[in-house]
């Protein structure tokens, strides 16, 4: 199926699903269902090193626990975006939401070395495909004109309830160990089927209108016009987001920082996303969204390579804002290009195929820029992600 941009950004009706329209006002419950389900993948990352050390496993297990969270992601997403596409985002949230659930239940029932491994593997895959799920949900919510603005307001709740599975998995660690970390993890999920129960949200079992029959092949959607830049965009916001902690604590090491200090410069990275994704909707009101996207890739391309020439707290508070509001600004709206570029059969076939590949940047990224680091330097690892986001920049400007 060949369809051209314009097209599908100027027909709703070919990126709607088929049934009666959405309700606007069940945006909100939606987001917060996929917020739910996005602070225990968050919460997860943060107790389950802290559960593995105070039960003696070593270093290298640990590594490999985290390795675990974009394992079946990585290989699965893009089947779950084509079951989405299928039968409506209704029972795929649903699954999404019990693979939390059963990861909770699983180390209640037997705490052991293998049971973390599966829960960071059960986890890791629940808070990724509860994405794909809500993007559909909330994305055929309104015009296309309105696309990157709601789905700017899920990534703002994933900001907050990025803050919250933490601190609340975090705090229960230090009051009742990691039981009650775990337990935690699980309540978010509950609470997520609670809202699920209500007729308040937008997650349906309706299909995309006007599916195939047949699904293509997963490699045709690299011949759609301009789809795959978009894709390969995605997957480096989420790759240099996902490295930018790792970067930064190597360098407040070199610098004779303190751990205190990161952590307010990496505050000063969320609040920088957390403003870009509100101020989103307005920016594209009177931008284009490729423009926007390929002045986030530069900006943040800069930011980067200013990074090894500053030495004090102030200066790196002040980058790790503009690196926040960079990348926070692009993320939402490329998702908004991929739903608007993709044959609309296909969407959250090609948003899974842009997970899978934002997943592999995010296992492969650490492992080759530790080696450049270790070989070359701090300054070769941080200039390498400036070269590649400015490269993707040029990609991306090109019409």
């Amino acid at each position: 199926m060949t369809i051209t941009e314009a097209e599908i950004a100027t027909t709703l009706q070919n990126t709607s699903r088929a049934g009666p329209p959405p309700r606007p006002g069940r945006l909100p419950a939606t987001i917060i269902v996929a917020g739910l389900n996005n602070a225990p993948l968050a919460g997860a990352r943060l107790v389950l090193p802290m559960i593995a050390l105070s039960m003696g496993i070593g270093p290298a297990l640990v590594g490999l626990m985290a390795s675990m969270f974009t394992l079946a992601p990585m290989f699965l997403t893009v089947a779950f975006g084509r079951w989405v596409d299928r039968s409506g985002p209704l029972t795929p949230i649903l699954f999404s939401t019990g693979l939390i659930v059963a990861a909770a239940v699983l180390f209640e029932a037997h705490p052991s070395q293998s049971t973390l491994l599966a829960m960071a593997a059960l986890i890791g895959a629940g808070g990724m495909f509860s994405h794909v799920a809500a993007t559909r949900a909330v994305g055929e919510v309104g015009p296309p004109s309105a696309r990157a603005r709601h789905i700017g307001y899920l990534v703002v709740a994933y900001s907050v309830f990025q803050f919250l599975g933490p601190v609340i998995a975090g705090s229960s660690y230090e009051w009742g160990g990691g039981e009650a970390a775990v337990l935690s993890l699980g309540g978010f999920a509950a609470l997520s089927f609670l809202v699920l129960a209500t007729p308040w949200h937008n997650f349906s079992r309706w299909p995309t209108e006007n599916r195939p029959a047949a699904a293509g092949r997963t490699r045709e959607l690299w011949a759609v016009p301009g789809l795959g830049k978009w894709l390969l965009t995605l997957g480096v916001f989420g790759g240099v987001q996902a490295i930018y902690p790792f970067v930064l604590s190597l360098h407040v090491v070199a610098q004779g920082l303190s751990a205190a200090d990161a952590g307010m410069m990496l505050g000063a990275f969320a609040i920088g996303s957390l403003v870009s994704r509100m101020t989103v909707g307005l920016v594209t009101r009177w931008l284009r969204g490729p423009l926007v996207v390929t002045l986030a890739l530069i900006g943040g391309g800069l930011a980067y390579a200013a990074l090894p020439f500053m030495q004090t707290l102030l200066p790196l508070m002040t980058l790790s804002a503009a690196m926040g509001f960079a990348i926070g600004l692009g993320s939402p709206i490329v998702l908004a290009l991929i739903y608007d570029t993709a044959p609309p059969a296909r969407v959250n076939e090609s948003i899974g195929l842009g997970m899978a590949i934002t997943n592999l940047l995010q296992t492969a990224l650490p492992l080759t820029l530790g080696l450049v680091a270790s070989g070359l330097g701090i300054g070769a690892m941080v200039w390498a992600l400036a070269f590649a986001m400015l490269v993707c920049a040029a990609l991306t400007g090109r019409t």
